[in-house]
């Protein structure tokens, strides 16, 4: 019984295992968050101005990676290239197997790995600068 679920369901260990990570990211950011505003905090309960950049990393909010504008879009040109990769693979394993019974799977992920592309293309160009 249990044999046969993990043979049939074995593939959610991937999509269980990013939404654990997304929901540490979260946490940590929290955290993060919630100590910077203490430290401002304690500045301010003791009179003193807090440094300038304890107040630059308060107003980014969740971005504290210190990356610039321009690091975002290199990594959105790599979500790109990532995605249209992916999609040409799966499209290349489609066409390898077109005619057994198993292909459709294939040209699923390879139709989603595709949108996924054209959509990180589109914020690619059409995101902040």
């Amino acid at each position: 019984m249990t044999a046969d679920l993990f043979r049939d369901f074995w593939w959610l260990i991937f999509p269980i295992f990013g939404m654990g990570m997304g929901l540490w990211g979260m946490a940590s950011s929290e955290r993060r968050s919630n100590r910077v505003m203490d430290l401002i905090k304690s500045y301010v309960d003791q009179g003193k101005e807090p440094p300038p950049e304890l107040l630059k990393l308060a107003a980014e909010g969740d971005d504290y990676s210190g990356r610039t504008p321009q690091t975002r879009q290199h990594s959105g040109a790599w979500t790109f290239v990532t995605f249209a990769a992916m999609a040409a693979g799966f499209t290349t394993g489609w066409w390898f197997v077109r005619g057994e019974d198993y292909a459709f799977p294939f040209l699923i992920v390879a139709v989603v790995m595709g949108v996924l592309a054209v959509g990180a293309l589109f914020i690619l160009l059409l995101g902040r600068k």
